[in-house]
């Protein structure tokens, strides 16, 4: 089931006149939904079988990919003082092989909270960083009259059509009105 909201504009629609009307377009929307999900689980199904039919392919090509690889760095680490004499990347004919650095990053011994207080001990507190954010969680279970703060809830239409074989699932969509 789609976890996003779907925004539809107002257009021409028909609308019913009755709740007779209604119940017979809520249930020609679960057969709507109902051939939806057919053709979503098939596709599901076909995507499933080519995927496994794949795998045994790519299996054993992922396997020489590997070997040639750990092949060429074989031979570059053993070559790496004359090959990086004047530059860090040898290119040829068939490619580019070298070396590079990666991303600088942060290694710390211990956790978190001893790194923190490490540095709160030895006047280094600026290295640590302070989060300040809005508890929204509290102020929508307390609702306290702050200026600024509005407390908003919006009325969504929901149908909960019957479907074949399923237990029935809200369809909420966001409705531009």
């Amino acid at each position: 089931m789609e976890k996003n909201v779907t925004r539809i504009k107002k257009s021409l629609t028909f609308v019913p006149r009755s709740l007779s009307q209604a119940n017979t377009l809520l249930g020609e929307l679960g057969a709507t939904q109902d051939t939806i999900n057919e053709i979503e689980k098939a596709l599901a199904d076909e995507i499933r079988a080519i995927k496994a039919k794949v795998a045994k392919k790519l299996g054993s090509l992922v396997v020489i990919r590997d070997t040639q690889l750990n092949s060429l760095f074989a031979y570059a680490n053993q070559n790496k003082g004359v090959l990086t004499e004047d530059r860090r990347s040898i290119q040829l004919t068939s490619g580019t092989f070298g070396w590079r650095w990666s991303t600088p990053r942060v290694e710390i011994d211990g956790t978190d909270a001893e790194t923190i207080e490490m540095l709160k001990e030895t006047d280094n507190e600026r290295y640590i960083r302070i989060i300040e954010e809005v508890n929204r969680q509290l102020l929508l279970e307390e609702k306290p009259a702050i200026d600024g703060i509005s407390y908003e809830q919006d009325e969504e239409f929901f149908a909960v059509p019957k479907q074949k074989g399923k237990k029935a699932k809200t369809l909420t969509h966001a409705i531009d009105r």
